[in-house]
């Protein structure tokens, strides 16, 4: 019998492991594929159910209408920004863009970081605690992206109810990495007038996103709470 890759039955353990391989990863990408379409799903069934108590004259005041409007405005928004950013994922993944790799240093772009997320820790009663940073401190990545995964676990972690986050940032001597640390109190997350994103998606997404940084992401925590605690490894630039 002619076999694909020789008579080797090593070369047929070979094929069938990167069969079971791909297989994986198409059922992987399958079940990412649902829990997304379910994502935007509950947006847009906002939008649905706002649109029909106005069209049926449901509501008690034109103040009550306009503010009705106003919510499902918000929730499009949503559906608008979470469907970029799935096709830019689509785009990273099938290779038709490609993250801009070089030498970054990590104490500013933290603080970006920072920024862009403070208001709305305020806004939930958060406490965001940011360790200090040497200020040479450098590794490869695409800094833009890397801000975007920050960005979205620590907002997982604030749709958890967090009431306290912690970004802290060390250095792995053995392996010449740098490891960022997301560490987070457990809470209990307050309703949402406007459907967004469950936290459980966003980490999902931040996993998806971590390999085309050249990082990997690491769930650290407990078995109950394996999100409490997370570490985003990423390697340094090359001498």
């Amino acid at each position: 019998m002619d076999y694909p890759q020789g008579k080797d039955f090593t070369d047929l353990e070979t094929l069938q492991l990167a069969y079971d391989r791909l297989r994986h990863q198409a059922q992987h990408q399958a079940a990412f594929l649902g829990t997304a379409s379910h994502e935007l799903r509950s947006p847009i069934n906002q939008i649905i159910s706002l649109h029909q108590l106005i069209l049926e004259d449901l509501c008690e005041s034109p103040a009550e209408e306009r503010e009705f409007i106003a919510q499902a405005n918000q929730a499009i928004q949503t559906v608008l920004k979470n469907l970029d950013l799935l096709i830019t994922l689509s785009k990273l993944d099938i290779g038709a863009l490609h993250p801009q790799l070089a030498p970054t240093l990590l104490q500013p772009l933290i603080t970006r970081v920072q920024r862009m997320i403070e208001m709305q820790c305020i806004n939930r009663h958060c406490r965001l605690m940011v360790g200090p940073v040497e200020a040479t401190l450098q590794v490869q990545t695409d800094s833009a992206w890397l801000e975007q995964a920050l960005v979205m676990l620590i907002e997982a972690a604030l749709a958890q109810g967090s009431p306290q986050i912690s970004l802290t940032v060390s250095e792995d001597p053995t392996t010449g990495s740098v490891a960022l640390h997301v560490g987070t109190n457990p809470g209990e997350a307050p309703p949402s007038a406007t459907a967004t994103l469950s936290p459980e998606f966003r980490y999902q997404l931040a996993a998806r996103l971590a390999p085309h940084l050249g990082a990997v992401l690491e769930f650290l925590g407990p078995a109950e709470t394996p999100r409490n605690l997370l570490c985003l490894k990423l390697p340094r630039p090359a001498n």
